[in-house]
């Protein structure tokens, strides 16, 4: 009986650091955990990182990454790895997977199906093989040594006797699977290299593709993926995957904190046999799969010995005992935005976040998420983990509540007892006379005075935008990222102030909606949240009606009195936006999840939502950079494209 060991390594890659890249890639390969094994699996595109964009039409980050590889060599005498690169080859850009073995490049396997969904955009950078290829790829002149014409195209991998083959990230989600005619020519072992970004409840889909497709081909499915905020936008979950007979053999750690993450595995060939012989099913009874090419990975220390295991030796996941699963959507999104937060501050070479601390939820969140950030960045990366990024701990969050007459005397104080309770620097000033001084140097220049009859929107924004320039003056003085925290829900109705309260280096919240966000309130305040304890000042705050206190105190001011009930404003975004519904099926569909709600009420919020929606895509397009989280999100760089000039939604 033949015996292996298969790595899956996840990586926290950044875009074109390609020694930042190369060094994380080879420490791991260096490991204990990947001393003796047969196959390490690294993730699509990890030598050039994913998100590179537009960059991947340059030759430098062809040929760049085809030296890091030539450096990766080396580590395959005794071992395969594959890993990721973009590669030129005839005319044509290709995502592909390198197999490195007995220090040569074997072959290179290029991507079938682009993601062009959602956030991804491949199409605009990579050509897709319109069938299955078998080409002579020749290197680019790089490196000291000319390298040998390398095979390219799909191929299935023989080593020991034992079959494998690759499929690259969205060819396992496409209907049109390249492993469906791997699996016909009898591999044992299927890898799938991803880039599979996180949203909340997309890892149980992911598993169940993992598990059914090594249940229907009976074989061996190894996934591995990025982790991380890689590029800004996006961020990546980890959790690498062996699946067979429908099952989740191991699961690696996600939304980890490390460099990288690895997990190892060692299967049971005989047994995928067996099983292969008794159920296997053929895609059709009377198809003729064509043969796919056989390439024989084989060194000379292998030809001339037996490969021995130390079966002794425990098998491990780096620091996987540490880490503790998250159960809940609430956990999920908690870890999910740390990581992309902790991301943030590192790749940017900044030294923490500053925040305008309204008293609010949304903020207050923000506030809430950078402190889990720094708990678990210094659970996982040890407590010193700041001072040596060249972070001072104590000045990672500075918040400053910014009064006006608007300004009620809970939401300061629910302010100051946030930052209390969470430890960060915060300060509390008044801007009144600034709003003052704004307001009458416009008036003695129109030669009227403003009043909250005629001029309600505009005395509304001053406040906010004269906000905007104090809290980037401090932001700067702290060599700080400024926070911006509009949710989804502001966004979709432009219920933000243009360079006022959307003033920001980034937004951690803008992908989820407020509906979301107060359910997280209420889910620490029920002691469920693994990295959050309950505080006082949320249970005063939950005791409130969102409002933007821009209006005088005696107005009462809400949020929903401004714009609708947030549930209703969810379900019409999620229905108008995400599903592609019109109108008056969005209606019926309302009125048949609840039929207490008013038919006529209901569609004077659906037509609101819809102008409003139009109107405000000039200010989603100057919102700042934000996280993708969720099924479906409205930023127009990665989520959502829409004119900002329109004749209707």
């Amino acid at each position: 009986m033949t015996q292996i060991k298969i790595a899956a390594v996840s990586l926290n890659t950044t875009p074109l650091d390609f020694s930042g890249n190369l060094k994380s890639i080879k420490a791991s390969l260096e490991s204990n955990e990947t001393r003796d094994c047969d196959y390490i699996l690294f993730p699509e595109l990890a030598i050039s990182g994913y998100g590179c964009e537009d960059a991947f039409y340059k030759e430098s980050v062809w040929k760049r990454s085809w030296s890091s590889l030539l450096e990766i060599l080396p580590h395959s005498k005794d071992k395969t790895i594959l890993v990721g690169l973009p590669v030129f080859h005839s005319s044509y850009l290709y995502n592909c997977i390198a197999v490195l073995h007995a220090e040569e490049v074997v072959c290179l396997i290029p991507k079938m199906n682009l993601a062009n969904t959602g956030i991804h955009y491949e199409k605009r950078w990579f050509h897709s093989p319109p069938a299955f290829m078998n080409e002579s790829f020749i290197p680019p002149n790089v490196g000291s040594t000319k390298q040998k014409q390398v095979p390219f195209g799909h191929f299935i991998l023989e080593k020991k006797g034992i079959l494998s083959a690759v499929e690259i990230c969205e060819d396992s989600w496409n209907l049109n699977r390249p492993s469906q005619g791997y699996a016909e020519n009898g591999i044992d072992i299927l890898f799938s290299p991803g880039a599979s970004h996180f949203a909340m409840g997309k890892r149980e889909i992911r598993k169940r593709i993992f598990q059914e497709t090594s249940r229907i081909q009976r074989n061996l499915t190894v996934f591995t993926n990025l982790c991380g905020n890689e590029s800004g936008r996006a961020i990546y979950e980890g959790g690498a995957l062996f699946c067979e007979n429908g099952n989740v053999s191991k699961e690696g750690p996600r939304l980890f904190f490390s460099q990288f993450q690895i997990t190892t595995h060692r299967p049971s060939i005989s047994e995928l046999r067996s099983l292969r012989a008794k159920e296997f099913r053929s895609s059709h009874p009377t198809s003729h799969t064509k043969k796919i090419p056989v390439l024989s990975l084989i060194s000379e220390k292998e030809s001339n010995s037996q490969f021995i295991l130390d079966m002794r030796e425990k098998e491990n996941i780096s620091n996987a005992n540490d880490y503790k699963e998250p159960i809940t959507v609430y956990d999920d999104f908690t870890r999910a935005v740390s990581l992309g937060l902790f991301d943030y501050l590192r790749k940017s070479k900044t030294k923490g976040f500053t925040l305008s601390l309204s008293g609010g939820a949304d903020s207050a969140i923000c506030a809430l998420l950078v402190n889990s950030m720094k708990e678990i960045a210094k659970s996982e990366c040890g407590s010193s983990i700041f001072s040596e990024l060249g972070m001072e701990e104590n000045n990672l969050l500075v918040t400053l509540y910014q009064k006006t007459e608007n300004n009620s005397v809970i939401t300061e104080e629910i302010a100051s007892l946030l930052a209390k309770e969470i430890g960060n620097k915060h300060y509390q000033i008044s801007i009144d006379s600034s709003v003052t001084n704004a307001v009458e140097l416009i008036e003695s220049q129109i030669g009227k005075k403003l009043n909250w009859e005629t001029d309600d929107l505009a005395l509304q924004n001053i406040q906010a935008r004269v906000r905007s320039p104090l809290i980037w003056l401090l932001a700067n003085i702290n060599g700080h990222l400024l926070l911006s925290t509009s949710n989804r829900s502001e966004g979709s109705v432009g219920y933000t102030t243009m360079d006022g309260d959307s003033s920001g280096s980034v937004c951690p919240i803008a992908g989820v909606s407020k509906e979301f966000l107060l359910r997280f309130l209420d889910d620490i305040q029920s002691e469920n949240n693994r990295y959050i304890t309950p505080k006082e000042s949320i249970r005063i705050l939950r005791q409130t009606k969102p409002t933007a206190e821009l209006r005088p105190l005696v107005t009462k001011q809400e949020d929903e009195k401004d714009l609708m009930p947030y549930p209703i404003l969810q379900e019409i975004e999620r229905l108008l936006v995400y599903v592609g519904l019109e109108e008056e099926e969005c209606l019926e569909r309302i009125l048949e999840k609840d039929n207490s709600l008013s038919r006529d009420s209901v569609s004077k919020q659906i037509e609101r939502f819809t102008r409003l929606f139009q109107v405000s895509q000039w200010k989603r397009e100057r919102l700042p950079p934000s996280f993708h989280l969720d099924e479906y999100g409205l930023d127009p760089k990665t989520s959502l494209r829409y004119p900002i000039l329109s004749g209707g939604f």
